[in-house]
């Protein structure tokens, strides 16, 4: 009995040793436990960020927007129209267009309103019809020549794709 008891802890003793034993032994203390870090050089060279996406570019325009602060949200969105896929790119000329007209500029709506209606691929009509919406605003507040005609035909565009519908206040005007 003695016997195995001295060979249990003799055993139990190696196999602990062993555990414990570094795998490669080095005259140097500090690499038979941790690797050590490589010490970084410091570069003089700025990375810039990477590009931020459409998402949250739309997302900090959006709450520009809703903040009063156009012009800024109108630099964001521009910003954001270049990594648009087309479905969205109407929306944020829709919106970028709202911003022109909230700081005053109607031309830069009007134009920005008029690409999207020509250049951009529409969800549903209504989509469409929204923009022709805005549009027809922007006409209205510009007050040129010719711009009430211009209005007036857009709002019957509006209510040709839904989104407008029976008669309302902005039709001053319109025969």
């Amino acid at each position: 009995m003695k016997r195995i008891l001295f060979l249990f802890l003799l055993f139990s003793v190696g196999y602990g040793y062993a555990q414990n034993y570094p795998k490669y032994t080095t005259k140097r203390v500090k690499d038979t436990v941790f690797k050590q870090p490589e010490k970084i050089e410091d570069t003089k060279d700025v990375k810039e960020d990477p590009p931020a996406s459409f998402k949250e570019l739309y997302d900090i325009a959006t709450d520009l927007n809703r903040s009063g602060r156009y012009e800024e949200a109108i630099a964001v969105y521009t910003e954001a129209l270049a990594l648009a896929s087309p479905r969205w790119k109407y929306l944020i000329m829709q919106f970028r267009g709202l911003c022109y007209n909230r700081i005053k500029q109607y031309d830069q709506a009007i134009n920005n309103f008029t690409d999207a209606i020509e250049n951009c691929e529409f969800p549903h009509d209504n989509a469409r019809g929204q923009l022709y919406l805005s549009r027809a605003l922007s006409y209205g507040r510009r007050d040129r020549e010719g711009d009430i005609e211009r209005k007036c035909a857009d709002l019957k565009k509006a209510r040709e794709y839904g989104a407008l519908e029976g008669d309302s206040a902005l039709d001053t005007g319109c025969n």
